[in-house]
């Protein structure tokens, strides 16, 4: 019998078990998944233990326990995602034979049942901890956080140690939350780590509508998704959905509330920790803007970089507008971090870059980029082949082809899509690419040259400004004012508010562990934002999300639901 040990096979495996609980094929391929020992089939097993316990045989469960005794991942880390499921099954299958001893552990000699199980609590306890404190470097990722929640959903589902179950739902209160506030018809708006492939507005030509999926299945209303199941049952993750489905939880409606669009505008505010071993990474790596509409949404943010840290998939500017084409979005880049690989590949990886900085107030953004000569950071970081010496000297933008209407005029770039209008002005001279191929084939490229360099972007909508000519003359007319010596660019925005971003020359130390700030001097109506300190930034802020001192709140519908870990374990609320 072949092993389903691979991501369709988890889901047709778990698919195959609810239908039937006694499928003789399924529960075999169970027992295989666990004793293949691979990290990401290991869970697969795990949940379908946890769900058919009775339906397996002594043999079959004893055959997974031993296989479980000598693995030695069982309480390794790895990233964020892997040390999440390895310690899950590990803290599962401890508690489920706890008079076994002789466990075999990552660290290397063999320990008791009792002792491991007690070190994995610890740890899964640290890291759920954490994010009330700083993040983690996947959240939001659309590749992890969904790695991140079934074993969070796991541990609440199955686990007999009320600590855990309660810090479990804490986790998955914070992770949905966020997820919430930062969310726009189905997809995650940026800045995130590690974004892949997993959406279907990623950067790549394919369609692996993953995401969107599991958005779909909490808070379908509003969410732009794709009805072909089989791009779907094609994707590589897409198990981690049906683990999710398997289990009977959902976001209370006040979070899903948050998520569907049932708010005002609003601006958030909100930031993570970089990598650090079970929950340890320092705070405040990136910093990041959204602001969301009914019609669109702007997702901008700064980082504090350290050369030698994972920079390489990670998204950093977004605008997204309401459409049900499969592309809603624009995206701006300077190729740093993948200049030395093909285009293509490079817009799938990152898109942010540390001669790039944003100023971003509500619906208008102003892009500055400052780019040297030769790479200061040459040869740091894991992935710096990835990288040329000298830098490309050039800002793009890209936007889909399926946009409705494009205009060009007096060096504005206007775009419209149903009733929401786009803005865009390189301030240096640009050409527009349509001849783009392969995985890029469905966007036309904006290329602006020019080592220094700027670009300033609004968005509008028909109530706002009628007709689209009419948003067209507003822009050409709105102040704008450009330093090119000092790097600085004010524009007068269509509601009147003046935004002024002027570069910051970051201290680029030739050294791994020297963190840079990239952010330039940011000013609204002559007034020095306070945020610039990156320290004061908090893990989560806005007018219907917050975590302040370790108590997150969700306001919406007239509910306030309210995690208060401020103490030694969790205190979810909720109220009217």
């Amino acid at each position: 019998m072949e092993t389903l040990a691979n991501p369709e096979g988890w889901a047709t495996l778990l698919g195959a078990l609810y239908v039937d609980p006694d499928d003789p094929v399924a529960l075999e391929q169970a027992v295989d998944t666990v004793c293949l020992g691979n990290d990401q089939s290991v869970p697969s097993g795990t949940y379908a233990l946890g769900l058919y316990w009775e339906h397996f045989s002594e043999a079959q469960r004893q055959e997974m326990k031993d296989c479980m005794k000598s693995w030695h991942e069982i309480n390794g880390h790895g990233t964020e995602n892997h040390a999440l499921m390895k310690n899950f099954a590990g803290f599962l299958f401890t508690q489920w034979f706890p008079e076994e001893d002789d466990w075999l552990t990552n660290q290397g000699p063999l320990v008791s049942g009792d002792e491991l199980h007690e070190s994995i609590k610890a740890n899964l306890l640290q890291v759920m901890s954490s994010l009330y404190d700083k993040g983690y470097t996947e959240n939001l990722s659309t590749t992890y956080d969904m790695l991140h929640l079934f074993p969070l959903l796991g541990l609440y589902a199955f686990a007999d140690d009320d600590e855990i179950v309660r810090a479990a739902e804490a986790a998955l209160l914070f992770h949905y939350a966020n997820l919430a506030m930062n969310t726009f018809h189905g997809i995650t708006l940026p800045p995130y780590n590690r974004s892949n492939y997993q959406q279907v507005n990623a950067n790549y030509h394919g369609v692996q509508p993953n995401v969107q999926f599991m958005n779909w299945m909490y808070w379908p209303e509003g969410t732009n998704i794709t009805d072909d199941v089989e791009t779907w049952r094609s994707h590589s993750h897409n198990s981690t959905v049906v683990y999710n489905a398997s289990i009977e939880w959902c976001p209370p409606d006040v979070i899903r509330k948050v998520a569907t669009g049932n708010t005002t505008s609003y601006t958030g505010h909100g930031s993570f920790a970089r990598f650090g071993a079970w929950g340890d990474g320092p705070s405040h790596d990136n910093m990041r803007t959204v602001y969301r509409t009914g019609d669109y949404a702007v997702g901008t943010g700064f980082l504090r970089y350290q050369p030698g840290g994972f920079y390489v998939n990670f998204k950093n500017f977004m605008l997204a507008y309401a459409s049900s084409d499969t592309y809603n979005y624009i995206e701006s880049s300077h190729n740093y971090w993948g200049s030395a690989l093909s285009e293509a590949a490079a817009w799938r990886g990152a898109s942010n870059s540390p001669f790039h900085e944003i100023a971003h107030h509500e619906n208008t953004v102003i892009s500055l980029f400052n780019i040297p000569e030769l790479d200061p950071w040459e040869g740091l970081g894991s992935w710096a082949d990835q990288r040329l010496q000298a830098p490309i000297q050039r800002a793009d933008t890209r936007y889909p082809k399926s946009v409705d209407e494009v205009v060009e005029s007096e060096g504005w770039i206007f775009m419209r899509e149903g009733e929401v209008y786009v803005g865009i002005r390189p301030l240096r001279d640009y050409v527009i690419d349509t001849e783009t191929t392969d995985e890029l084939a469905e966007f036309n490229m904006i290329r602006s040259e020019g080592a220094t360099n700027a670009i300033v972007y609004e968005l509008g909508t028909v109530a706002q400004h009628g007709s689209f000519e009419g948003f067209q003359a507003q822009l050409q007319s709105n102040p704008l004012e450009i330093d090119w010596e000092a790097l600085s660019v004010s524009y007068t925005d269509s509601d009147g508010d003046v935004l002024r971003a002027t570069w910051v020359a970051p201290d680029y130390v030739y050294d791994s562990d020297v963190v840079a700030v990239v952010r330039p001097e940011i000013e609204i109506n002559d007034v020095i934002q306070p945020e610039f300190d990156p320290e004061l930034w908090p893990v989560l802020e806005g007018p219907y999300v917050s975590l302040v001192d370790r108590v997150l709140t969700v306001h919406q519908g007239g509910r306030t639901l309210t995690v208060d870990w401020s103490g030694e374990m969790p205190v979810v609320t909720e109220e009217d």
